[in-house]
């Protein structure tokens, strides 16, 4: 099940940055990768680096079912915070490049 949210959220990222850069002038396509990236990398560093490890140290520890499912899934929430900050930080701050050929 937390794979099958990341999956839809990871869709409607892509579109959010897509649409977002498409009303900007950008190249949408790139922003919807981009935004895929922004969710996904620091989605599974999360899971592989910090809540896995984390649960498998409390193995044989009393653990309580809801703490140990948020740290779990906390993976989803960091993916989706991070990918809110590459938005606001850097795609909304992107700049159009002269469309007409001109260099500066």
């Amino acid at each position: 099940m937390p794979l099958f949210i990341s999956i839809l959220l990871t869709l409607g990222i892509v579109y959010w940055y897509y649409r977002t850069a498409e009303r900007m002038g950008l190249k949408s396509l790139h922003w919807g990768v981009a935004g895929a990236i922004a969710y996904q990398v620091p989605a599974w560093a999360w899971m592989l680096l910090v809540s896995k490890p984390y649960l498998s140290s409390l193995r044989g520890v009393a653990k309580t079912g809801m703490s140990s499912f948020l740290i779990g899934h906390s993976w989803i929430l960091v993916g989706a915070l991070c990918a809110l900050a590459v938005y606001k930080f850097f795609l909304l701050k992107a700049n159009v490049r002269a469309s007409s050929g001109e260099q500066f």
